[in-house]
């Protein structure tokens, strides 16, 4: 249940970052209003997840050229060269799953590289 909730934490933050608004959680899925421009929602979409679907979180993570390491039970989601342009997921910590963590790293990257205005 905690690695849902964490999942669910990450992609309402990066929603939010995106310039999602009126996030509400439904069955566990995130709907909103998403950013300006997307006139064929209605004003209301499901919200990607981008934590839990390669297809989502794959071209989100090249558009803000975050990078992937793997190494020793964790997963480092990369941006940039800086001591702080990093952030590490426990493979342990996602139910021992690498492709989940890996998603999950990559998710975080990119919420902490708009986090840092980069």
């Amino acid at each position: 249940m905690k690695n849902q909730e964490n999942k669910i934490a990450a992609n309402k933050r990066l929603a939010e970052l995106l310039g999602w608004s009126n996030l509400i959680e439904v069955a566990g899925a995130l709907i909103g209003t998403p950013p300006a421009g997307a006139a064929e929602s209605r004003g209301q979409a499901m919200v990607p997840d981008w934590a839990g679907d390669w297809a989502v979180i794959g071209p989100l993570a090249t558009q803000h050229q975050v990078d992937v390491l793997h190494n020793w039970g964790s997963v480092h989601g990369r941006w940039g060269a800086g001591p702080n342009c990093a952030v590490r997921v426990a493979v342990d910590d996602i139910a021992s799953k690498r492709d989940a963590a890996t998603r999950m790293a990559l998710t975080l990257a990119v919420i902490a590289k708009l986090e840092d205005g980069q």
